[in-house]
């Protein structure tokens, strides 16, 4: 039998409806069908699939160096860390002890100026918060008391969460020796001993790259041969100080009043130590996103403990909250420009990688590290300003 004939035997085996009209015998036409395949859509092979392969190597090869690369970050931190604060803080103040060279200063005055300056600001931020801080510490356990008191609603949750944790995962094994005595001097020395080093690293460190600047441009733009090589390494160094300079003595200034502006709101409203939180708000309101949030929480949290009830305790936060949308969405797109801001995407990407390699460190390092990056890639690739079609 042919296909005609086939395709006639089943019209006629159909049955027929109320008006003689064959009825429809599959309710999903294969139109319907074919708009909803999952897959590919006209697959092309490869022209060329040694190409593919060289390029999966070289990719794999890439990878390979960057994962020695993120393993030699992290093993070396560190020593790494106060490295990078001064090569970045250097190229911040470059173009003002640029200006003062030029101006017939010596090198090592304004490195030294530089310098002092820092470790100033540092002694005195130390002794104005040591009295707040070692109260909030001396009080920690009345603090811990006060806040399981307010949040008590929550224990069943928790522990219904703790039953389903054990109930899946088993019972945790984990167990505290208590019969050996805790090295309290050893542990103190321990912490404090390496951030000392780390001090004296970042402030010698910070002052030979100020007082080398000019040899080290020179140094770094006589690496490559060409005019054209040069002349680029060039345009890099100078973009990246300037970029740095514009953006976080900028940054710096704003944070300063947002620092003003949360001292005040805890002052006005009564909370202890409003010195203290203003410091904190002016030093989180350097990392993104992050910590803004968490001075939200802190001031929350801080509201809880000054107040009895909830609706005073989420003053603070509001206020906090207003004052860094405006100065997040509108002030600082205003003063530093918007074609100067980066992708959202790549600031918590940056920050992320970051805070996860170095801890807190790292997240103020963040930003600095990417514009760095962006300069630096801009000039080596340059971006097509074209939109794609949607």
């Amino acid at each position: 039998m042919t296909a005609a004939q086939n395709h006639r035997a089943r019209r006629t085996a159909e049955p027929a409806d109320m008006s003689g009209r064959g009825a429809v015998a599959e309710p999903v036409h294969a139109s319907s069908v074919q708009r909803f395949r999952i897959g590919a859509q006209d697959p092309t092979p490869f022209e060329d699939s040694a190409t593919f392969w060289r390029t999966m190597a070289q990719l794999a090869t890439i990878l390979m160096a960057a994962i020695m690369f993120g393993a030699l970050l992290y093993i070396a931190r560190p020593l790494l860390m106060p490295l990078i604060c001064a090569l970045i803080v250097a190229l911040t103040i470059g173009p003002l002890t640029g200006y003062a060279v030029r101006r017939g200063l010596p090198a090592f005055v304004p490195a030294g100026i530089i310098v002092v300056i820092i470790a100033t600001v540092l002694y005195l931020t130390i002794m104005l918060l040591s009295d707040p801080v070692s109260d909030l510490i001396a009080r920690s356990g009345e603090i811990g008391a006060t806040i399981r008191e307010k949040f008590r609603f929550m224990d069943r949750p928790l522990n219904a969460l703790k039953e389903l944790q054990s109930a899946i995962s088993g019972p945790s094994t984990l167990s505290v020796d208590v019969s050996k005595p805790t090295d309290l001097i050893g542990s103190v020395l321990g912490t404090v001993t390496p951030a000392m080093l780390q001090f004296v690293l970042f402030f010698a460190t910070l002052f030979f790259f100020v007082l080398g600047r000019n040899a080290m441009r020179q140094y770094i733009v006589n690496i490559f041969d060409t005019r054209d090589g040069r002349l680029r390494a060039l345009k890099i160094f100078n973009d990246t100080e300037r970029s740095l300079n514009a953006y976080l003595l900028t940054v710096t200034s704003i944070n300063a009043g947002v620092g003003v502006v949360a001292a005040l709101v805890t002052w006005l409203l009564g909370f202890p130590a409003p010195l203290l939180w203003g410091a904190l708000a002016f030093a989180l309101n350097y990392i993104p996103y992050v910590g803004p949030g968490i001075m939200h929480a802190t001031l929350f949290l801080i509201g809880l403990l000054t107040f009895d009830t909830l609706l005073p305790a989420l003053i603070a936060p509001a206020l906090f909250m207003t004052f860094t949308f405006i100065e997040g969405h509108f002030l600082v797109p205003t003063i530093i420009g918007r074609q100067f801001l980066m992708h959202p995407l790549g600031v918590f990407l940056s920050l992320a990688f970051w805070a996860w390699l170095w801890g807190p460190i790292g997240a103020f390092l963040a930003t600095p590290i990417l514009i760095m990056a962006v300069v630096a890639a801009d000039h080596l690739y340059p971006r097509n300003k074209g939109t794609l079609p949607e």
